[in-house]
This record gives structure tokens, sequence and C-alpha cells, in this order.
């Protein structure tokens, strides 16, 4: 019996990237400061996170 792959593919990566991108900016307008402070480096850390793992996937190619 064949199991899932629990490595996401290229694709998955590049839809969460997406998604990520656009929490970034949404973020980015926060009205409440402290709300703000603690979501926007949050979701640059994501956005990094997932360009770095595609860009390694991509290198393997």
């Amino acid at each position: 019996m064949d199991t899932p792959s629990i490595v996401p593919s290229l694709d998955d990566l590049r839809n969460s990237l997406e998604r990520a991108e656009r929490d970034e900016v949404c973020a980015e307008m926060i009205d409440d400061f402290r709300r703000r402070a603690v979501e926007l480096p949050a979701a640059k850390r994501r956005v990094a996170e997932l360009r770095a793992q595609i860009t390694h996937i991509e290198e393997t190619l």
C-alpha cells in the first residue's frame, strides 16, 4: 500500500506563499498598533520561510 507524501509539492508551497503574502499585506493595514506589531513580523517570517523552501526545491530540480 502506497502512503501519501507528507512533503508539500511545489504547487502547494506556491499557493501557500500567495496566501502568506496576502496575509502580510493585511497585517500591514491593521490599525491596532499592538496587534500589528505581533502579526506583521509573523507574516513576514512566514513569507520568508516559504520563499526559502521554494528556492531550495527549485535548486534541487
